[in-house]
């Protein structure tokens, strides 16, 4: 032991016994050993419960044995960062570690080994910065709060921007839905609330933004936030539809530092999601949303926190899936020609039904099912009456097109209505 600290330990032993009974303040104490006085107090309190053997080393005398790795060891940790796992942030690579090449280590002890290799992580976080919004506390309860949003990524690392939707549960911070789309949609939204349904039940409010796959947006470009929120509120969309049905509530956010909670999600998936898929070889939508369910149990092993509450507000569902199915989709209402034919985007349709001839109904699109006509408690099918094409003023939003593309044209014999 050096001998600045056996002094250290020799000025302990005179002056804490006097600051216990009274012969100097703890600032006096702290002066003359040159330690903190919050130190002293915490010197005194474990004085008078042991006495002098607080300031005898308990290490003293006894050998530890240090966990060394080999220079093989090592190596190998690298390569395979290199190999498998490159531009992956520390953390995330010690998981995967453990789950894909069994191989548990500390992150202190990974840190060590990547940087001394010239590894830098990927999410180094700069020190001294403050936080501009303090965060919201939790909800109590899981099922109080829902917390909806989507993130436009380059997720399958392919250089293409895609949508991944989701909702976070606000009490545990877990995900009860995510879904992959080409853009943020209200399909890719009846999804996530699909998801959710089977995994917990309905839930008591959700939080959302004043996106357009939540509200409408045309008769308020000259409004203030305020008068935005009101309007929102008041206005039935296919949204307020489907809570009012759940008897969920609503809650609209003003900000995006509103929504922290899954706007950190997003920074977290961000930095660990593609590059498990890259490592797991999924680079399509299809495969993506397949793998989901699986990430969900990964994540809540991972991140989530346990409730204040044990207490779930979650409510079973009760539906038949006929129910939930129409519930979901994403409806308008249409009316047949003398042909059973009709318009949809500007595009032509027609209605396989007995009797399709001047008929209302409602068209359904779900990514679920794809595209049906609903009329007299039925559905019937969908086919295409001309060939669709890509031209300037195009109304169709794409999700849609895809489902089209999904659905009814890879079903036909002849391929002569590819989007072009």
């Amino acid at each position: 032991m050096s001998q600045e600290y056996l002094a250290l330990q020799e000025r302990k032993r005179k002056w804490i016994p006097l600051a216990c009974i009274g012969k100097c303040s703890i600032s006096q104490a702290s002066k003359r050993i040159g330690i903190t006085p919050n130190s002293v107090s915490v010197l005194k309190r474990r004085y008078r419960l042991y006495g002098d053997s607080i300031f005898i080393n308990g290490h003293k005398e006894k050998s530890y044995q240090k966990k060394k790795y080999s220079d093989d060891f090592r190596k190998e940790i690298c390569r395979i960062y290199r190999n498998y796992w490159p531009d992956t942030n520390f953390s995330a690579f010690k998981d995967r570690l453990a789950t894909y090449h069994n191989i548990k280590i500390r992150i202190i002890t990974l840190t060590e080994i990547l940087q001394s290799d010239g590894i830098k992580s990927q999410k180094a976080h700069s020190k001294g910065k403050k936080k501009k919004h303090l965060p919201r506390k939790e909800r109590p309860c899981t099922g109080e709060l829902l917390q909806l949003d989507a993130s436009e990524h380059d997720w399958l690392m392919n250089g293409e921007k895609i949508t991944l939707h989701g909702a976070v549960d606000d009490a545990t911070h877990e995900p009860t839905g995510l879904y992959f789309c080409r853009n943020e949609c209200r399909l890719g939204y009846s999804e996530v609330l699909r998801q959710t349904l089977a995994l917990q039940g309905k839930p008591e409010a959700v939080y959302i933004d004043r996106h357009a796959a939540f509200v409408k947006n045309a008769r308020k470009k000259d409004k203030t936030l305020e008068e935005r929120l009101e309007y929102s509120k008041e206005e039935e969309t296919h949204w307020t539809e489907i809570c009012n049905e759940l008897n969920t509530k609503i809650i609209l956010a003003l900000s995006a530092e509103a929504k922290g909670r899954i706007e950190r999600f997003w920074e977290t998936l961000q930095g660990r999601l593609p590059q498990l898929f890259r490592f797991l070889g999924i680079y399509t939508i299809e495969k993506a949303n397949e793998f989901m369910p699986t990430y969900i149990k990964m994540y809540k092993e991972r991140f989530a926190v346990p409730p204040q509450n044990e207490k779930s507000h979650y409510r079973p569902a009760n539906m038949t899936e006929n129910e939930l199915e129409y519930l979901l989709s994403v409806k308008f209402q249409k009316k047949t020609r003398w042909n059973g034919e009709f318009i949809f985007h500007g595009f032509l349709f027609h209605l396989e039904a007995p009797r399709a001839a001047c008929r209302d109904f409602t068209l359904c699109l779900s990514e679920k099912t794809g595209i049906w006509a609903f009329m007299d408690g039925k559905y019937y099918p969908v086919t295409l009456a001309e060939p669709l094409t890509d031209c300037v003023g195009d109304p169709m939003p794409q999700v849609e097109k895809d489902l089209i593309e999904r659905y009814l044209l890879k079903s036909t014999r002849v391929q002569r209505y590819a989007f072009g």
